[in-house]
Order: C-alpha cells, then structure tokens, then sequence
C-alpha cells in the first residue's frame, strides 16, 4: 500500500468543541497558565512548539519533565475548529 493511501488517525481526547493536547513549558510560564487560565507575559508566540495529543508521547518527548525548559506539562482545551485548521495544513516531517 502506498503511503499516500495510508489511513491516519489522529487518537486524543476531543468532543465537538474541543480537543485536548499536551505540551512541556518551565515553571514560570506554567505557574502563569495555570494561575490565569490563559499563557502569560512569559509564553511566546513566536516559540516554535510541538503539541502533542497524547500525553504519554508528551511525556517522553520532554524526557519525562526532565528535560530544560520542559519540567511540566499541561494539559490545554483547544478549539476543536482551529486544531482541524492546523491539521488541514499540516505537512509530513518525513519521507518513506
């Protein structure tokens, strides 16, 4: 089967507003999320990030919260909309 005809699934916890995926920040951008309910002065949006929808694939991306930088992870409630958006415009990071 080639590769384009592959099916791809996508396996998160989701409903029809939301989907829930998972990333790895420091302790100040996470005390502020979580203070705020929203990212702080200390998250970028210019931060190149990689969400993840599986939290146990976060965890070993981030060294299990060991790595720099990566020492907790959140869990963060996104529009169900703008996920499908960005999966839409997705582009595959490897070749086969």
């Amino acid at each position: 089967m080639k590769y384009e005809e592959q099916e791809r699934k996508i396996y998160a916890k989701y409903d029809d507003k939301t989907i829930r995926v998972y990333q790895a920040y420091n302790n100040k951008i996470a005390d502020e999320a979580i203070k705020l309910g929203t990212f702080g002065e200390h998250f970028s949006l210019t931060r190149m990030t990689w969400i993840k929808p599986s939290f146990l694939w976060m965890m070993y991306r981030c060294g299990w919260a060991e790595k720099e930088n990566q020492e907790r992870v959140l869990a963060i409630d996104i529009k169900r909309e703008a996920f499908d958006e960005i999966v839409k415009n997705s582009v595959i990071s490897s070749y086969k």
